[in-house]
This record gives C-alpha cells, sequence and structure tokens, in this order.
C-alpha cells in the first residue's frame, strides 16, 4: 500500500471556494476511468463475497480480468483544469470521490440553491453496470457510492459556458453536458434516465 499527498499554495483571490455558485449555473462533467479507488468496500463485498470471483478472473464485458479493471489508475484532472481556471471564471469544481454525487456536489452550493443533475446525459460504464447487477445495487446507491463515469465537475456561469464547452472541444476533451443549478435546498437532484422525473 503506498499513499501520499501534497501540499499547494494559492492566492486567496484565485480561491475557488462555491461562493459565486448560483442558479442558472451550468454543470459540465468530465469522464473517470472507472472506479477511481472510491467504494471499494462495497466492490469487494460484491465481487469477492457475493459473486466468489477473484482479482484473476475474466469478465468478457471488460476484455480484461477482474483485478485489471478495478486497478485502472485514478484519472488526474490538473492538466485539464487549471488552464481552464487561468482562462475562465470558473464558478466550482467537484471531484466526484466517495460519496458519488449525492455528497459531493452539494458542498459547494449555497443553502438556496440544488444542482439538477440528468442522469441520461452520459453513458455509464460497463464496470459500474456490471457492479450493480452482480450486486443488486440500489440506482441511488450507485450514484451515492461511485462516480458512475464523472471524475470531475464544472460549474460555469451560463454566459461563459459556450466558451467552455468551445475550449474543452479544442482540447479534444470528452464532456458530458450534466444540468444546471436551480433554486432549491442545497441538495443534488438527479432526472431522467432511470429515476425518472
Amino acid at each position: 500500500d503506498i499513499a501520499g499527498f501534497s501540499v499547494g499554495v494559492v492566492e486567496r483571490s484565485k480561491m475557488i471556494t462555491g461562493d459565486k455558485v448560483k442558479a442558472g449555473d451550468v454543470l459540465i462533467g468530465l469522464p473517470s476511468t472507472g472506479v477511481h479507488s472510491n467504494g471499494y468496500s462495497l466492490v469487494r463485498k460484491i465481487c469477492f463475497e457475493a459473486q466468489g470471483m477473484t482479482v484473476d478472473t475474466y469478465v468478457p464485458e471488460f476484455g480484461k480480468t477482474l483485478g485489471e479493471e478495478l486497478l485502472t489508475p485514478t484519472r488526474l484532472y490538473p492538466k485539464t483544469v487549471l488552464p481552464m481556471i487561468r482562462k475562465f471564471d470558473l464558478h466550482g469544481l467537484v471531484h466526484i470521490t466517495g460519496g458519488g454525487f449525492y455528497d459531493n456536489i452539494p458542498r459547494i452550493l449555497p443553502e438556496d440553491c440544488d444542482a439538477e443533475v440528468h442522469a441520461d446525459a452520459w453513458e455509464v460504464p460497463v464496470v459500474f453496470r456490471k457492479l450493480q447487477e452482480w450486486g443488486n445495487v440500489p440506482d441511488k446507491e450507485m450514484y451515492r457510492t461511485f462516480n458512475m463515469g464523472v471524475g470531475m465537475v464544472l460549474v460555469v456561469d451560463a454566459g461563459e459556458a459556450d466558451a467552455v464547452r468551445a475550449y474543452l472541444k479544442e482540447q479534444n476533451e470528452t464532456f458530458y453536458e450534466l444540468g444546471t443549478v436551480i433554486p432549491g435546498t442545497k441538495k443534488t437532484v438527479m432526472k431522467g434516465g432511470v429515476f425518472g422525473d
């Protein structure tokens, strides 16, 4: 087990704290590379206890062994996001880690706003679909525990959203139109897909 950390310094005026987030802001998602080191207690319970698999079990849907899929390196976002911080006035950044959509996004919301996320805005990677199938995990629990294919969420002023999209396209960066910030009570509201209205 190898662990590490880094310490950074930022000018107070350059900090992205979420204090600019407001209703009407646009949510843009950046893809993950897989499970991203989150939810592994549930992954182990599903794969090794319930399904009786080993790390060497070949999973045709993955095209590789279970161990190879679960050890896919976590994507790091600085190369994509740091130039954007310099170029745009990003209102918020949310790393979708343990706690998924329901616990992470509300941390940057003001008390009078919700994040409305459209679950059909992107295709959920096969690893999450198989984990849900193997473990019979409810939809809400999946989105509370895992990133479901979205590792970073950018909160962008509606007036700057087109420029952000154009920049991401120029960089050949895949992104998803996740939804918007709406009036509410500081929570994530999942819409569409399996969630209905």
